[in-house]
């Protein structure tokens, strides 16, 4: 399981601020209290600074390569600014967010070659979110084909399984389950993703919801997600989880999760 941190996103308020604002000591605390907490990459995303997102960008990129060891995630709408963000990570793990089936594809899939990065790649068209699991399926395969013939190999590749909140769609998660399983068993090799946290949006005790959540999402064989990795909810809810999806051998992680935490 590839665990995402979430916290260095410009649309959630307190960060913007800090990013808005350079403050080195409230970006850098996010830094390492996330790759303390175990995430693998930093999620990192200036779109809301408008004019200001590539400058934000880099000195975001900046920090987190001094103060992190943890990849990157290039969360951004705008192919140039994912082209500068790509370069200055040199030699350091890669992954560019996001393109669809129509939108950025053209001008982003040209960087993923030339650096080896993996993409995420959302089944969405110019019809929107797919309403139907099985018009999900039907565009998640059509996608997966277009990435294989324009060269990514799979284990680049990363599935968003669109996850919706339960708010406004009682089927969000029945969809992204669905979705997860079918690409599962279709295409082991390949990596489904999400923003986790979306599917409590809007609704009260939502560290509650995005834990089961991803119990039932790592179960159904979600390979990664961007989520909040310093919940104490959440770490136990992926250690647990782990075991029950035979990804633990000997439940030592859990073990050694559990001895931690106690002392």
């Amino acid at each position: 399981m590839i665990i995402i941190g979430e916290k260095l996103n410009s649309s959630i308020p307190k960060t913007l601020d800090a990013i808005q604002a350079g403050d080195e000591e409230y970006v850098i605390r996010l830094i390492k209290q996330q790759t303390d907490a175990g995430a693998d990459y930093l999620d990192l995303n200036t779109a809301i600074c408008g004019a200001e997102e590539e400058e934000k960008m880099l000195w975001l990129l900046e920090l987190v390569l001094k103060h992190s060891t943890c990849g990157i995630m290039v969360d951004s709408p705008s192919p140039s600014v994912i082209q500068s963000a790509v370069e200055a990570c040199g030699n350091h793990p890669v992954i560019i967010n996001s393109v669809t089936i129509e939108d950025r594809y053209e001008s982003v899939l040209p960087i993923v070659l030339k650096y080896h990065t993996g993409i995420v790649a959302l089944p969405i068209d110019q019809d929107g979110i797919p309403e139907t699991l099985a018009d999900r399926i039907t565009k998640t395969d059509l996608l997966i084909h277009k990435l294989r013939q324009s060269g990514v190999p799979d284990p680049q590749i990363y599935i968003d399984v669109l996850v919706e909140t339960l708010a406004t769609n009682t089927q969000s998660a029945l969809n992204a389950l669905g979705t997860i399983r079918h690409i599962a068993q279709h295409y082991p090799e390949i990596n489904t993703t999400c923003g986790l946290s979306n599917v409590s949006f809007g609704l009260p005790k939502r560290a509650n919801i995005n834990s089961c959540f991803a119990a039932a999402a790592i179960s159904a064989g979600l390979t990664s997600a961007i989520l909040d990795c310093t919940s104490p909810s959440m770490q136990l809810t992926l250690a647990i989880a782990k075991v029950l999806a035979g990804q633990d051998e000997f439940c030592m992680d859990y073990i050694t999760f559990i001895r931690e935490q106690e002392e």
